[in-house]
């Protein structure tokens, strides 16, 4: 593993658990997960440094966090607090958090490269520590992120919010929204 790679790996056995307090925590009971967030803050202590500002930001109804939903933009800030300082407030682009918003901004505004199958066989082969991979299921569409933490001669490992996994087999991923099967695997090549 490269220099890059490993500090990814570092921020992971520490905050797949306990999660980072620098970001906000999307999987809340009314949250809709936490995956694509974790992914954003893996990329960004492997590579360093966030690509875009909050300007084009909207301020979301109830919450007082101010959301991006440009996908040419990939960032999460801690805003000012409100209410004398009791109520945290953040500022993030969909592309840091959700799924579709994730894979428009790396693949297509980044360019990184990306692919799509549904053989475990043909990812196992082409992924590298630092990759993400997003999960398809006819029912739910494109609905997980997770990130490539560990490739051994037969086998890839993940690291994932929600379940909080760590190092967790590639084979197993099937079943882990225990929402519907997996019927595609999106790769995007994170170039870590």
């Amino acid at each position: 593993m490269d220099k890059n790679q490993r500090r990814e790996v570092q921020y992971e056995r520490k905050h797949y658990k306990h999660y980072d307090k620098k970001y906000p925590n999307f999987s809340g009971t009314f949250a809709r997960g936490d995956c694509t967030n974790w992914a954003s803050q893996d990329r960004l202590h492997a590579a360093g440094g966030m690509t875009s500002r909050d300007k084009h930001a909207r301020k979301h109804f109830g919450s007082g966090n101010r959301i991006s939903t440009k996908h040419s933009k990939w960032y999460c800030r801690h805003a000012k607090s409100t209410l004398f300082g009791l109520r945290k407030h953040w500022n993030y682009s969909t592309s840091w958090t959700t799924v579709k918003g994730f894979y428009k901004y790396w693949a297509g505004t980044k360019h990184r490269p990306h692919f799509v199958t549904s053989s475990f066989r043909r990812v196992m082969a082409h992924v590298r520590v630092g990759d993400v991979i997003q999960l398809h299921s006819k029912k739910d569409g494109w609905h997980h992120t997770v990130t490539v933490s560990k490739v051994a001669k037969h086998m890839v490992y993940y690291t994932s919010h929600n379940k909080n996994r760590l190092f967790a087999p590639l084979t197993k991923i099937k079943s882990l929204t225990g929402l519907a099967k997996t019927n595609k695997i999106r790769v995007i090549e994170m170039g870590i």
